[in-house]
C-alpha cells in the first residue's frame, strides 16, 4: 500500500511540476513577445522621430532666410545653412553664445531687448568684408503651450540686393534729373529771349528756334530711353538682332 501511495504522490508532484513548467514557459514566451513588441514599437517611434527631425532639418535648411534659435540661456540651439552661409560661420555653433559665434554686440543687445520687453524687434546690420552686405534681423520670443518663454528666434533677411537697387535708382534719378535740367534750361532761356524781343530779329530768331528744336529732340530721346529702360526691366522688350557694321555705327555716334 505504501509504495502505491508514494507512486501516486510522485505522479501528482510530477503533474504539478509539469503544469507549472508549462505555465512558466507560456509566461516566458508571452514576456518575450511583449519585449519584442515593445522593442518594435520603440524602434518605430525612434524611426518616426528621426524621420520627423530629418524633415524638420531639411525644411529648416531649405529656407532662404537665415534662422537662429536660442534657448532660455540665450545659447544657440539651432542655426540653418542659410545663416551659416550668410554670416560665414564656421564650426559647430550649438551651445555657444551670440558673442562667441558672431562677435556682434548689436545682436546681443537685440536679444536682450526682446527678452526684456517680450516684444518683437528688428535692426539692420552692416556686414563688412570684400563684398559688404546689409542684413535685416527680426527677433521674437518663443513661447510654449502655457505661454512661458522657451527661447528666442532670429530671422536674417539679406537686403544687399535691395540696397544696391535702391542706390542704383537714386543715382539714376540724380543723373536723369541732371540730363533733363540742361535742355530744359536752354529751351527756357531761348524762349524767354525770343519773348523779350529777339523774335523780331529774323536771323537770331531762326537760330534760337533751331536750338530750341534741337534740345526738344534731346528731351524726346531721353524720354524714349526711359521708356526703353522701363520695358527692359519689365521684360516686355524683344530685341531685334541684326548684323551691324560697328565702325559705321561708332562713326555715326
Amino acid at each position: 500500500m505504501w509504495p502505491f501511495i508514494c507512486f501516486i504522490l510522485a505522479v501528482g508532484l510530477l503533474a504539478v511540476h509539469l503544469g507549472w513548467r508549462r505555465r512558466h514557459l507560456r509566461l516566458q514566451r508571452k514576456q518575450a513577445q511583449q519585449q519584442r513588441d515593445w522593442e518594435s514599437s520603440g524602434k518605430q517611434c525612434r524611426e518616426a522621430v528621426d524621420q520627423e527631425k530629418a524633415q524638420q532639418t531639411a525644411l529648416f535648411n531649405s529656407m532662404t532666410e537665415g534662422v537662429l534659435v536660442l534657448d532660455r540661456d540665450q545659447r544657440v540651439r539651432l542655426g540653418n545653412q542659410a545663416l551659416i552661409k550668410l554670416l560665414g560661420v564656421t564650426g559647430d555653433i550649438r551651445g555657444r553664445s551670440i558673442m562667441e559665434v558672431f562677435r556682434r554686440h548689436e545682436l546681443q543687445e537685440l536679444v536682450k531687448g526682446v527678452s526684456d520687453s517680450a516684444r518683437g524687434r528688428s535692426l539692420e546690420l552692416e556686414l563688412g568684408g570684400a563684398e559688404p552686405q546689409c542684413v535685416q534681423v527680426n527677433a521674437s520670443i518663443i513661447h510654449d503651450g502655457q505661454g512661458q518663454p522657451q527661447g528666442t528666434i532670429l530671422v536674417f533677411h539679406d537686403l544687399t540686393r535691395l540696397k544696391q537697387l535702391e542706390n542704383t535708382r537714386q543715382e539714376f534719378v540724380a543723373n536723369v534729373s541732371h540730363e533733363l535740367r540742361t535742355p530744359l534750361s536752354i529751351i527756357k532761356g531761348f524762349a524767354e529771349t525770343l519773348l523779350e524781343g529777339a523774335k523780331d530779329d529774323p536771323e537770331n530768331s531762326r537760330r534760337f528756334l533751331e536750338t530750341i528744336l534741337k534740345h526738344t529732340n534731346r528731351l524726346a530721346f531721353l524720354i524714349d530711353d526711359l521708356l526703353t529702360i522701363s520695358k527692359l526691366e519689365s521684360g516686355r522688350v524683344v530685341l531685334n538682332r541684326q548684323p551691324s557694321d560697328l565702325r559705321l555705327l561708332v562713326l555715326r555716334v
